[in-house]
C-alpha cells in the first residue's frame, strides 16, 4: 500500500489519433495501469448519417467495439442511446463535433479520448468515464486495407480503426510507438488489432496471474511477507507502489458475518478485502498503536479475497516493511454450508447452517486446541412443503474414512455399512426452523484428543419416504491439533 494513503479523488486526460503514417520496429504495449472495474464498461453509440461508401457510422463503431469483445478479455456493453462526449456525465458517449468541447483540436487531430479517474485502494486510480471526441472537421470514411495513395479515398481517413483506436485508449492502452499496433500514436495502414494490442490488454487485466493466490485457512495461518512474495506494483499491473503482498481466497455459500486479524509483533499489517475481480471492498490501514489490523464484514455469498499487505515506505519506528505475521480468520455468525443435495435427487429449498464455538457464540471457526470448550449447533430453514409433516434430523461425521451417525441418545456410531432404515438423531414434526445440538463443554483433551481432522454433516427426511435425506453440499468441518 503507498504511504501516506490519498483522499478519493476524481481526474482526466486525454490521449490523441494524429494523422501522419510511421514506421514500426519491435517493442511492446504500453499502459499505465488505470482500468475498469471488472473489464467491462458500457458505451452509448448512436453515431447519424452514413460515410460516403455507404456504411453507416453507428455500425462501423460497433463493429470496432464487438472485435475488441471478440479478441481481447474485455467486455463492453453497447448501448444504441446518444450520450454528449462532452459532459462530465458519469458515462461514456462518441460523437463527431467540431471543436473539442469549446476548445480548438489540435492540428491533424483525428479524435480525443478523455479519460476520468478515481482513486483506488491499491495501484492506479479506475477509469470510470471515458468520452470520444472525434473531429467533424476531418474527412472521414469507411474502409479496409492500405490507406489509399490516389483515388477517391486518397483524402479520407478509415472511421473504423480510428474508433479501434480510440477504444483502446477507453479500456486503458497507451499509445505504442515502436510496434505494429493499432495503438501507434498515428493512423497508418493497420486496420485490425494487432498481436500487440491484444497482448496489452491480457496484461492490464490478469494482475492476478501474476500472484500466487492461496486457499485461506478459517481459524490460524502463519506466514511471512518478504521480497519472495508478490508486489502491488506486479498485482495491479502499474504504478510504483512495492509493497509486499499476500492473496487468500475465499467462498461464502450465503450471507455471514466474518473477522479477520493480521497479527505481527514487527511487521506493519494492512488487510484488504475484495472480491474475485479485485474490486476492493473495505481496508484496514490504521497505523495506530501495534503493527496489527482488523477487519469485520459482512458478506452474501459469492467468491473473495483477502489480501494480506504492508506499506512501500515505513510509517513508524516499531514495524518494520517485511517479517512474519499470523492471519486468524473467524466467523461471528454460523456459516451457510453450500447447496443442497440428496440421496436421491429429490429437491429441497432449505438452508442449512452450522457453527463450532469456543467462546458461547461471540465467534465461529473451525480450528482449536484440544483444551478449548467447544460447542457445536446446527439449523434447517425447513423447505415450506415440508413443515408440518413427521420427519427425522441426521446427522453424520466423516473421520478417517470412516461414516458415524449422531443416534438418539446423543452418541455417535459407526455406520459401515449405513443402516437401513438410517440413524436418527431426532424424530419430529417438522417445523419452520429447526436446531441441532451436536456437542456441548466438549474438551477434546480430556477425551485423549490431542489432533483431529472431521467433517460434519446435517440432513432430514420425512417419515413418508424414509430413504430420501436432505442435507447440504459444504462439510463443517472441524480440526484439533495442539
Amino acid at each position: 500500500m503507498m504511504h501516506p494513503y490519498p483522499k478519493n479523488f476524481i481526474s482526466f486526460a486525454f490521449n490523441t489519433l494524429v494523422l501522419a503514417a510511421m514506421a514500426q520496429s519491435a517493442c511492446a504495449f504500453d499502459v499505465s495501469g488505470s482500468k475498469w472495474l471488472g473489464a467491462e464498461t458500457d458505451f452509448y453509440v448512436n453515431i447519424e448519417g452514413t460515410s460516403g461508401t455507404g456504411l453507416h457510422w453507428n455500425t462501423a463503431f460497433i463493429t470496432a467495439m464487438e472485435e475488441w469483445n471478440a479478441e481481447t478479455l474485455f467486455t463492453f456493453n453497447w448501448k444504441e442511446e446518444y450520450r454528449n462526449p462532452c459532459e462530465n456525465d458519469g458515462v461514456n458517449g462518441v460523437d463527431f463535433v467540431e471543436d473539442y468541447c469549446g476548445s480548438e483540436f489540435g492540428q491533424n487531430t483525428l479524435g480525443i479520448t478523455v479519460t476520468r479517474y478515481e482513486s483506488t485502494i491499491l495501484g492506479e486510480p479506475n477509469l470510470v468515464q471515458a468520452d470520444i471526441i472525434l473531429n467533424g472537421s476531418e474527412k472521414f470514411d469507411i474502409f479496409g486495407g492500405a490507406l489509399p495513395s490516389f483515388g477517391p479515398l486518397s483524402d479520407k481517413f478509415d472511421f473504423r480503426r480510428a474508433a479501434l483506436h480510440e477504444l483502446g485508449h477507453v479500456i486503458g492502452l497507451e499509445h505504442e510507438e515502436t510496434m505494429h499496433a493499432i495503438m501507434a500514436p498515428e493512423i497508418s495502414d493497420i486496420d485490425r488489432l494487432q498481436p500487440d494490442d491484444i497482448a496489452g490488454v491480457k496484461a492490464l487485466y490478469s494482475g492476478l496471474d501474476n500472484c500466487r493466490i492461496k486457499d485461506l485457512n478459517f481459524g490460524m495461518t502463519n506466514a511471512a511477507l518478504d521480497s519472495s512474495d508478490c508486489s502491488v506494483q506486479e498485482l495491479t499491473v502499474g504504478g510504483d507502489d512495492t509493497s509486499y503482498i499476500d492473496i487468500y481466497r475465499f467462498q461464502l455459500q450465503g450471507t455471514t458475518k466474518l473477522e479477520f486479524t493480521m497479527s505481527s509483533s514487527v511487521l506493519e499489517s494492512v488487510l484488504i478485502l475484495a472480491t474475485s475481480k479485485l474490486e476492493f471492498l473495505a481496508v484496514d490501514s490504521d497505523t495506530y498503536g501495534d503493527c496489527n489490523s482488523t477487519l469485520t464484514s459482512t458478506l452474501e455469498a459469492g467468491n473473495y479475497l483477502l489480501l494480506a499487505n504492508t506499506y512501500d515506505q515505513a510509517v513508524k519506528d516499531s514495524c518494520t516493511l517485511i517479517g512474519p505475521y499470523q492471519l486468524k480468520t473467524v466467523f461471528l455468525s454460523p456459516q451457510v454450508l453450500g447447496s443442497n443435495s440428496s440421496l436421491l435427487g429429490g429437491s429441497s429449498s432449505a438452508e442449512f447452517r452450522g457453527g463450532i464455538t469456543a467462546d458461547d457464540g461471540a465467534s465461529y471457526e473451525n480450528r482449536f486446541k484440544p483444551g478449548d470448550s467447544l460447542d457445536m449447533t446446527a439449523e434447517i430453514a425447513m423447505d415450506p412443503a415440508h413443515i408440518g409433516q413427521a420427519g427425522f434430523l441426521v446427522v453424520g461425521a466423516f473421520l478417517d474414512g470412516q461414516i458415524l451417525l449422531l443416534n438418539e441418545q446423543g452418541e455417535f456410531e459407526y455406520a459401515d455399512p449405513i443402516p437401513d432404515p438410517i440413524t436418527r438423531a431426532v424424530s419430529k414434526v417438522l417445523g419452520t426452523d429447526e436446531s441441532i445440538t451436536v456437542f456441548t463443554d466438549l474438551v477434546p483433551a480430556a477425551l485423549g484428543i490431542e489432533s483431529l481432522v472431521v467433517d460434519f454433516f446435517f440432513g432430514y427426511g420425512l417419515d413418508s419416504n424414509p430413504e430420501e435425506i436432505y442435507f447440504h453440499q459444504v462439510p463443517l468441518n472441524l480440526v484439533i491439533s495442539p
